[in-house]
């Protein structure tokens, strides 16, 4: 349990770093998250982690303690959308970096890759996610691709990737960016 309470606070002090600097990470910096409202970028930004399989209106209540004042779904998904994708990997980075601590196996990094095709609704057509004529069939289809690197011994992610289907890129795992792939010898 302490080691729960420990990476909380840890991810809590990552979202207030990120707080602080938020124009970064919004859509729009001169408008989004500017005023004072129930919708919080770090507040945002947590909640959206904390969401479980519930319907949004449900989670809302959930997170808001049951009050006649919390704030509706669609205000949620509005807050939601001026938060820019890269901000939720810039947290994970940012998360990792204070938590790992990386342990070996004779001298070697025991990592898992794995991808994973995601389907989404074929009614989203663009260059990235869709396909023309996948599986010798006239219909789209479309998808995600997500790659993920697990640490066997650690039992954390330290990587991801996802990708539009249609544009995968093979060679992101050996990105120099990605020094804690590069800091050990490792081995898959």
């Amino acid at each position: 349990m302490n080691n729960y309470k420990s990476l909380k606070k840890q991810l809590k002090f990552c979202i207030k770093t990120m707080n602080d600097s938020s124009s970064l990470f919004v859509v729009d910096s001169n408008k989004n998250f500017t005023r004072k409202r129930k919708h919080l970028f770090g507040s945002t930004l947590f909640n959206v982690l904390l969401l479980e399989s519930g319907s949004l209106k449900d989670e809302m209540f959930k997170l808001f303690g049951y009050k006649l004042d919390t704030p509706t779904a669609s205000s949620f998904v509005q807050a939601r959308s001026k938060i820019r994708p890269d901000a939720f990997h810039t947290l994970f980075n940012m998360f990792n970096e204070r938590t790992q601590r990386i342990k070996l196996h004779k001298g070697y990094r025991l990592l898992a890759v794995d991808g994973s095709v995601l389907p989404i609704s074929s009614a989203i057509k663009d260059s990235k996610t869709t396909f023309y004529k996948a599986n010798n069939s006239n219909k789209p289809f479309s998808a995600y691709h997500l790659n993920t690197s697990y640490d066997l011994l650690e039992c954390t992610y330290d990587d991801i990737v996802l990708q539009g289907n249609a544009v995968i890129e093979y060679s992101t795992h050996s990105e120099p960016h990605r020094p804690a792939l590069r800091a050990t010898r490792s081995i898959m």
